[in-house]
């Protein structure tokens, strides 16, 4: 009974729709499948057509609830427009950002700037787009949720992937100040910290790590002494501590590595972040960091 009563409580709070960008895999189809489980309706958004309607279509046949998909880059223009378009006539009340996973390391002159103007638009300018239209009706409304997702990286400046843990700090911040904000009209905001995660986008971002396998069929990188979280448990835990504090590390380990670069010297935390992003990626360090 208490059971019942704490998904229906959540799904008062939070639904009838929850809207989810990145929903069609990974750490985002995690959370659909367990928002579907307390029986919220779902609009899912991502770029890949395909990958959606077969997540979409598991949801539809195990919880016989509503799934809306929709094919759409994040990072073109029109976005609030767009996004105006899909939501029509649903009560949107709870918003997941989930987009914006790393596509390719290396140094930030050694790479298209158009590659960092994309990233930008993905982790920067998606979010807030997204959080002001929908956080704005929830403001109103005096309830619901928002769910950015933000990564390890946010915690310091990481060579390789500079601009994407510039960006994911602009969201872990940026949480951090509308917990604050739409607290006060019962707006519940949470920056969600992930780590390594076994997800496809990670193993799509680096061959070595499909090569490399551990034997629960998830990307292995035991070689570097980490072992990836499931998205599952990264969604889980959100989800559960959702309304309980402005950011939500994913992962004891984390949480204790997150702990010890708050209190390291930030050169520290800068090199071993730079160095472990290199070891990842299969990348050299700059000469002047070498041996």
């Amino acid at each position: 009974m208490d059971r019942v009563r704490e998904e229906i409580s959540f799904a008062e709070r939070y639904g009838p729709w929850a809207l989810i960008a990145g929903g069609s895999e990974g750490i985002g189809r995690s959370f659909a499948l367990q928002l579907a489980a307390r029986g919220l309706d779902l609009i899912l958004v991502a770029r890949r057509a395909e990958a959606l309607e077969a997540t979409a279509r598991e949801i539809r046949e195990r919880f016989g609830i509503q799934v809306s998909t929709h094919a759409e880059d994040l990072t073109g223009p029109d976005l609030d427009r767009r996004l105006e378009v899909l939501v029509a006539g649903r009560d949107v009340g709870l918003l997941i950002y989930n987009a914006g996973a790393i596509h390719g390391a290396g140094l930030m002159h050694d790479r298209p700037l158009d590659d960092a103007l994309t990233l930008t638009r993905l982790n920067c300018t998606g979010p807030l787009t997204l959080v002001h239209v929908l956080g704005g009706r929830m403001r109103t409304r005096g309830r619901g949720g928002i769910i950015l997702v933000s990564s390890m990286s946010a915690f310091g400046g990481v060579g390789h992937t500079a601009v994407y843990a510039a960006s994911k700090a602009f969201e872990r911040i940026l949480a951090e100040g509308l917990w604050w904000e739409l607290g006060a009209f019962g707006v519940d905001v949470q920056g969600l910290v992930a780590g390594a995660t076994a997800t496809p986008a990670m193993v799509r971002s680096n061959a070595r790590f499909e090569r490399a396998r551990s034997a629960s069929g998830h990307p292995a990188l035991h070689e570097h002494g980490i072992q990836p979280m499931d998205p599952d448990d990264v969604a889980r835990e959100a989800l559960e501590h959702l309304g309980q504090g402005p950011i939500c590390i994913a992962g004891e380990v984390n949480r204790a590595i997150a702990a010890q670069m708050l209190h390291a010297p930030r050169e520290e935390v800068i090199r071993r972040m730079s160095e472990t992003s290199a070891q990842l990626y299969g990348l050299a360090l700059p000469p002047k960091y070498r041996g």
